[in-house]
């Protein structure tokens, strides 16, 4: 079946990015990811922020079988606490 593996701190340290920059609206590049020993990346991928929410598509290459590769597309969603 295979595995790959992401690291979710760049997406993260973007979606704090985003906040210091308070942005909101359109589609703005916050961050790219290079592939290297680290990850199991293709190709470059940025993280973008469109319309508030902050995405990154990645192309991941399978370990552990003789070939294969994944398409994702990663949104990050954060709850807010309700007031109480």
């Amino acid at each position: 079946m295979g595995n790959a593996f992401l690291n979710l701190q760049p997406i993260v340290s973007a979606a704090r990015l985003r906040d210091i920059l308070r942005v909101s609206s359109g589609e703005t590049t916050l961050r790219k990811v290079i592939p290297d020993g680290e990850n199991c990346l293709v190709r470059e991928s940025s993280i973008n922020c469109v319309n508030g929410e902050v995405v990154q598509n990645v192309w991941l290459r399978l370990r552990g079988v003789e070939s294969g590769e994944l398409e994702l597309t990663i949104k990050l969603v954060t709850h807010v606490a309700p007031a109480i």
